[in-house]
């Protein structure tokens, strides 16, 4: 990720990497696109609408080994 935890809202308070992992682990079986998704929703909710600072990435890979 990148500006994830640095996502700040009105306070000035840091989105953090705590509330990321929080958000991450949320549903822990979901799909890489759900996951994001869980995320982006907690971020947006965090923030309430305050205006960032800097952009947000993230990117999600799945891992699917060998014969799965």
């Amino acid at each position: 990720t990148d500006g994830v935890a640095e996502a700040t809202n009105a306070e000035n308070k840091l989105f953090g990497t705590e509330r990321m992992l929080t958000a991450l682990n949320r549903m822990p079986d979901a799909a890489a696109e759900e996951l994001l998704r869980n995320v982006l929703e907690d971020i947006d909710a965090f923030v309430a609408g305050a205006p960032q600072f800097d952009d947000i990435t993230m990117l999600c890979v799945e891992y699917k080994g060998a014969g799965k």
